[in-house]
Parts: C-alpha cells; sequence; structure tokens
C-alpha cells in the first residue's frame, strides 16, 4: 500500500487551516501528532489536534500519541 502525503506552507490559525486544507484537497485523512499534555493544560487550552478532531468534516483526523510515535519530536 502507498501512502501520499502533502505538505504546503500556508498562513493563519493552525486548526481552521488543516480543516480548511483537508476539505479543499479531499484528503483520505488528517494525521497529526500529539504533545500528551496534562488534564489540565487540555481543560485551558485546546489542542490543534482536538479542534480538528471536533470540527473536521471533510476527512477522518487521527491523533497520534507521543509515546505511540517512539517520543520522536520534530520541534
Amino acid at each position: 500500500m502507498q501512502v501520499k502525503t502533502v505538505a504546503r506552507i500556508v498562513e493563519g490559525d493552525a486548526g481552521k487551516v488543516i480543516c480548511r486544507e483537508a476539505e479543499r484537497i479531499k484528503h483520505m485523512a488528517v494525521v497529526l501528532g500529539s504533545r500528551g499534555r496534562s488534564l489540565i493544560q487540555s481543560v485551558l487550552q485546546e489542542s490543534v489536534g482536538e479542534y480538528c478532531f471536533h470540527h473536521c468534516k471533510a476527512a477522518p483526523v487521527v491523533i497520534v500519541s507521543g509515546k505511540d510515535a517512539g517520543d520522536a519530536s520534530i520541534l
């Protein structure tokens, strides 16, 4: 199975831009990473992944935790 990826540089609120691009390009899925924030941090500020999970209607959203990704980060 081949997986085609698309990389784009766009400006704006990350969650809104990701959802808009998913609708525009008609992706099969949106895959995002998670930094594993605490419950308190999550309550105080919604993450980009949470925003996309609740608002992206064009494609399924998959959120991969840092632990599942081998704790590797590009940030």
